[in-house]
């Protein structure tokens, strides 16, 4: 048969078994169109269709990309030992082309997946402050995201999966460019997880501020990512000792050196966020809140006493009327107003009782009494000498002002994990460069 482009020769195979364009695109489930336009040489089949057409019309994929059929010399070869004719090989590029075009497209359907997923979310937790449903239903979304990405490159790639394209170099290009892109696609989606995250560690019926949800988020998506890339380092590693796509020798040394160097500068990493994470568990329990609190500072108890009698409510109080006080003495407020006071064991207390406290030292002598109706007192702290000497009382303001300064000081701490993960980057982009290599998969 003479030599033909794949359209020709599909129309003279048609023909020649004595079928109509309508009859081959009833068989191939595509339109009497389609068919029409491989015929004229207007477009070509699609890259899953050419296994069908060739088993429909008995010949080889080779000899359909071919245009002609093998002579029986060439069919006795070995068919890995077949070369492809310009003309084929022109063909299957663009039959690649066109592959990677509609992979492109299904990836897209899947990232806008997860954007619909993280808009839904914010809708759920900014307009109607239910974060963890709002978590909920992007997760539903995320999930169907990553699902359909991971469908659409199995598809992709076993669509080539044939013997007569394993010869062709575009075939690797192909593969990597197609694992890239999921790594894209389902990267975006990891970090749209991140960014939800926090919403499942409030309050289910609590939304999270948009500027809180900003803070935490960029926080969930930085380690989102960060855990994606180690999986990625891995997987990576994985395909290429398996096969999946191969490098040439030149870029296999270049991926041997940055795979090296990524581990080394990986573990450096962890050693100084450990190291980092340590020192800030040091300081938090050694200079907490409760450590570092100031305070008023009495030297006799008359000053003491006057301060701890003063009628100074608590203003973060809750509405309610009960009282508590460190003693776990504690009251109950009723509609009358009229207020009922408890003590430790749950027996009902007079006022006085509630209130008065009195100051002995070791040797059981009194210092001092008073009755206690200051209620911005959070802690009181006693000298070590026998009058118990100097007395420093600290209000729940002062409490406030230390957490405030524990925040900033954590706050410092992120800007080092942030230095450091910088540092590392840097590290690996200058020895990359010092080495002249540059990072490929």
């Amino acid at each position: 048969m003479e030599k033909k482009t794949i359209g020709g020769f599909i129309s003279a195979l048609r023909k020649a078994n004595g079928m109509t364009q309508k009859d081959l695109a009833e068989r191939l489930n595509v339109s009497d169109k389609s068919v029409s336009r491989w015929e004229c040489d207007e477009g070509a089949p699609d890259l899953s269709l050419i296994p069908v057409i060739a088993e429909i019309f008995g010949v080889t994929c080779d000899e359909l990309l071919r245009g002609e059929r093998k002579s029986p010399e060439e069919r006795a070869e070995p068919a890995a030992e077949a070369e492809t004719s310009p003309k084929a090989e022109k063909q299957l590029q663009w039959i690649l082309k066109s592959a990677m075009s509609q992979y492109k497209n299904r990836t897209y359907i899947a990232m806008g997946i997860s954007v619909v997923g993280l808009i839904a979310a914010l809708i759920c937790n900014l307009a109607f402050l239910k974060a963890s449903l709002g978590f909920l239903v992007g997760a539903v979304f995320f999930a169907a995201s990553i699902v359909c990405q991971i469908v659409f490159l199995n598809r992709a790639m076993f669509s080539v999966d044939e013997e007569e394209f394993h010869n062709l170099p575009d075939l690797n290009v192909y593969k990597r460019d197609t694992i890239r892109l999921t790594e894209i696609s389902i990267g975006l989606t990891v970090l749209f997880i991140g960014f939800t995250f926090p919403l499942v560690l409030i309050d289910a019926y609590l939304g999270l501020g948009a500027d809180s949800m900003l803070l935490f988020g960029a926080i969930g998506m930085a380690a989102f990512l960060a855990i994606y890339a180690v999986i990625l380092w891995f997987v990576n590693a994985r395909l290429l000792k398996n096969g999946v796509y191969v490098l040439r020798e030149k870029e296999a040394q270049v991926y041997h050196h940055n795979h090296r160097l990524q581990k080394i500068l990986a573990i450096v990493l962890v050693v100084l966020i450990a190291v980092t994470a340590l020192v800030q568990e040091i300081c938090t329990s050694i200079w907490g809140p409760f450590s570092i609190m100031k305070g008023i500072t009495f030297e006799d108890y008359d000053s003491f006493v006057n301060f701890m009698e003063q009628d100074i409510p608590y203003e973060d109080r809750s509405s309610s009327n009960s009282h508590v006080r460190p003693d776990d003495t504690f009251s109950v407020s009723v509609p009358a107003d009229d207020t009922i006071y408890y003590d430790q064991y749950g027996n009902i207390i007079d006022e006085y009782e509630f209130r008065h406290e009195t100051l002995v030292d070791e040797d059981g002598n009194v210092l001092c009494e008073y009755d206690r109706r200051n209620e911005s007192v959070c802690q009181i702290q006693y000298g070590n000498g026998k009058d118990m000497l100097p007395i420093t009382v600290s209000t729940y303001s002062d409490l406030s002002e230390a957490r405030q300064t524990v925040e900033v000081r954590n706050i410092l701490f992120g800007f080092v994990y942030g230095i450091e993960v910088v540092g590392v980057i840097l590290a690996y982009v200058l020895e990359r460069k010092k080495t002249g290599v540059t990072n490929t998969k």
